[in-house]
């Protein structure tokens, strides 16, 4: 894989008016020996692409769809077209203008049906592939009675990825709706339905015509204004202050990397909760892992820890010398970080999850073993872990 620089250099290129790049969230930019390549794997327009031995970004593809920030575990690419508050709004009013149906539509359709559906009861994105589960979940929880994804000709669609990512996400929702006993339904449809279409306007044709040559860089400035205008509200305040570009990823006092829990993830638990209880059943889905660790096998090193985007996984020691590190399942992203860092290969992500574990923030704790040389001190902490990462500079003390 490439180096931290050429990787800073490559998701850098990613930013623009439709995506921002938090470059310290991404692994493969806190750990190089990651294989998380969910962007590339997913990517609609071929912006972001790998051909087995390196990664590569076009950003001249990008057409702000989304579908790259729906399938990052750790939210280092943000989306704004649109924005994930403006999109929680458009589909509320969606809901209410349709008395409880959150219809979604495709870009490319909606183009070709333009003057012929009225815009304030269907959302707009650019392709499915941007709905996520949080916003599924927080739709539901606001009693929402069904949500209609519809597309276009997805087969034949050069962005057909998309549509990948948003069965994806429907798969999952589906599992969770079941699970905390939601009756909403989410469903794909390749028509627009009835009460979707536009009453007879004669302004429509005219309007259709001044907006149809809109510019890339119209559309582009339009979201740097949208943003404007969240920022000058507060809307997405955490992510408003954009720090200085990255060159390296500082280690904190505690040895390990910074750590950031998605805002999208807080809001799905916290729309799970409204939901009220679930099954005590086990939950299978993208969203979540269950790291299980071999003591036997492992050397005590806790770098799995260090490099934990969310801190799902963290160091613990007590009073009488017992250390280690807890693992709390709610809080994970799956991004296989720990697997790919762990020098013993005595971690194991596994599939599944208890649905109450989630909501009860319960915690494992894998107990270690001393070892003749400690890495308990930054310093420490940071020699190893530059070793291993094979770069003089990765780190700054």
């Amino acid at each position: 894989m490439a180096s931290i620089d050429t990787m800073l250099g490559l998701i850098g290129k990613l930013e623009s008016p439709y995506i921002t790049v938090h470059q310290e969230r991404c692994a493969l930019v806190r750990n190089r020996h990651a294989d998380c390549l969910r962007c590339a794997e997913s990517c609609a327009s071929g912006c972001i692409s790998y051909d087995g031995e390196a990664l590569s970004v076009s950003p001249e593809k990008c057409i702000g769809c989304g579908t790259c920030a729906t399938v990052c575990p750790t939210c280092a690419l943000e989306a704004h077209h649109p924005g994930d508050a403006a999109l929680v709004a458009a589909a509320r009013a969606s809901r209410a203008a349709n008395a409880g149906a959150v219809l979604i539509g495709c870009g490319a359709l909606l183009e070709r049906a333009r003057g012929r559906y009225d815009e304030e009861r269907v959302v707009r994105v650019e392709c499915l592939g941007r709905v996520d589960e949080s916003l599924l979940a927080e739709l539901a929880a606001e009693g929402a009675d069904e949500v209609v994804l519809i597309h276009g000709d997805c087969p034949r669609c050069e962005h057909r990825r998309g549509r990948d990512a948003a069965e994806a996400v429907v798969d999952t929702a589906a599992k969770l709706l079941d699970i905390w006993g939601s009756p909403m339904t989410v469903r794909f449809s390749g028509k627009l339905p009835a009460l979707a279409r536009k009453a007879a306007d004669h302004d429509a044709g005219r309007r259709a015509a001044l907006t149809e040559g809109v510019s890339f860089a119209a559309r582009a400035g339009t979201i740097v204004a949208e943003r404007a205008v969240e920022d000058a509200l507060g809307v997405g305040a955490e992510d408003a202050a954009r720090e200085e570009p990255l060159r390296c990823v500082k280690v904190m006092g505690d040895g390990t990397l910074p750590h950031f829990l998605p805002d999208r993830r807080e809001r799905l638990l916290d729309a799970l909760a409204a939901l009220g209880e679930p099954a005590d059943v086990m939950v299978d889905t993208r969203l979540w892992g269950h790291v299980v660790i071999d003591t036997d096998r492992c050397v005590s090193c806790q770098m799995c820890a260090v490099f934990c985007p969310t801190a799902a996984l963290t160091k613990f020691a007590d009073e009488d010398g017992t250390f280690g590190v807890e693992h709390r399942p709610s809080d994970c992203v799956k991004c296989r970080s720990c697997e790919a860092i762990c020098p013993a290969d005595a971690i194991e992500i596994s599939e599944e999850v208890f649905a109450v574990d989630l909501m009860g923030g319960v915690t494992d704790r894998y107990a270690m073993r001393p070892r003749a040389v400690q890495h308990d001190t930054p310093h420490t902490i940071w020699h190893t872990a530059r070793t291993m990462m094979k770069t003089d500079q990765v780190y700054e003390r």
